[in-house]
């Protein structure tokens, strides 16, 4: 029954990723025309990163990455390097402060969109022939739909945590009770 939980929430959250990277590049710009696209599909690993412990977040952040880079013009070997520095940032920060609130998931998706942007920008200067370009204006239009967009990205994933009844959650650790 264990192993069916964590399944049933790992299929369950790889469909909602699926579903932000579909929204994010077609349905968005069929109603909105170019104007850049929240990073919803980051608000999905930002929750997965946050709710999860280090090991079994790092491989669901994987799986994640892999499913939203079929949505996406980047290759997977740069977007998994990207997640992997991305990665280890964001847990860093969350093993010194960490609030398991709506607030504290916006911040991390504010931060974050701004990090994933810096790291991507750089990544690809480095490792690609063909580097992205800046676009600061898209950039900045992300940074600050992201953090809004996701407010009710937590509610979601907080309601299919509930109804898978997800094991293993981060708060659910003593990490917090003197010794």
């Amino acid at each position: 029954m264990f192993l069916g939980r964590k399944l049933l929430y790992l299929l369950g959250i790889l469909l909602i990723m699926v579903i932000c990277s579909a929204f994010q590049t077609v349905f968005w710009y069929q109603v909105l025309g170019y104007m850049a696209p929240p990073l919803l599909w980051l608000s999905v690993i930002n929750y997965v990163i946050l709710a999860r412990k280090a090991p079994q977040s790092l491989f669901f952040v994987y799986i994640l990455v892999a499913a939203a880079a079929s949505s996406s013009a980047s290759s997977v070997g740069l977007l998994l390097t990207v997640f992997f520095c991305y990665y280890w940032l964001v847990v860093m920060f969350k093993n010194n402060f960490y609030l398991e609130s709506a607030s504290y998931f916006v911040m991390i998706n504010l931060g974050g969109a701004f990090v994933f942007h810096i790291l991507y920008f750089t990544a690809s200067y480095l490792i690609e022939d063909n580097s992205t370009k800046l676009l600061f204006l898209d950039r900045m239009t992300q940074i600050l739909l992201t953090p809004i967009f996701s407010i009710p990205m937590y509610y979601i994933l907080k309601k299919w945590e509930k109804i898978t009844k997800a094991p293993e959650i981060y708060m659910d650790t003593a990490r917090y009770e003197y010794e």
